[in-house]
């Protein structure tokens, strides 16, 4: 097993817990993203200020927070397979579910759900973390994304306005 899985990639009982924290606080959803959830997608674009089309494209699968890693996604796949080392089973759910994890409310969450906490800039992946590090600034320098946190930029702090 990866090195320091999160708890909920691998118990089932804290992953629903943190999962319906999600949807208690910040309506994640919708519950069946194969049909229509106009209703829905009306109240996270009021949420948003957004037209219900554009609320459409803010998923959990293009958010700062939604992380697939490689490390993760190994996460996610023992935590299901569980003891018995069902992999076979594991990878149909993960690629089915299209998984990920929520490092906001810790949880393994499905790229086309949403939730009011949705921030741009995501998915975190092997090629993001590598593209982070590429585009470090160089000693000394300091931009207000660092005066405000790693998420501020994706979170709209910077603009001004908070999204999500």
């Amino acid at each position: 097993m990866v090195e320091a899985c999160p708890v909920a990639t691998r118990d089932i009982t804290v992953n629903l817990q943190n999962r319906g924290k999600a949807i208690d606080k910040a309506d994640y959803g919708p519950m069946n993203p194969r049909e229509p959830n106009e209703q829905y997608w009306r109240q996270m674009a009021s949420k948003w200020d957004v037209s219900p089309d554009e609320a459409k494209t803010m998923r959990c699968g293009n958010c700062a927070a939604f992380i697939q890693t490689s490390d993760m996604m190994k996460c996610i796949e023992e935590g299901i397979a569980g003891k018995d080392g069902r992999e076979q089973d594991a990878m149909g759910t993960v690629e089915a579910g299209d998984l990920g994890f929520c490092d906001i409310f810790d949880f393994k969450c499905a790229s086309e759900r949403t939730c009011a906490a949705w921030i741009v800039g995501g998915p975190i992946t092997d090629e993001s973390d590598e593209e982070g590090e590429e585009e470090e600034y160089a000693e000394g320098e300091e931009s207000e994304e660092d005066e405000y946190g790693p998420m501020a930029e994706g979170a709209g702090l910077l603009e001004g306005k908070l999204i999500g």
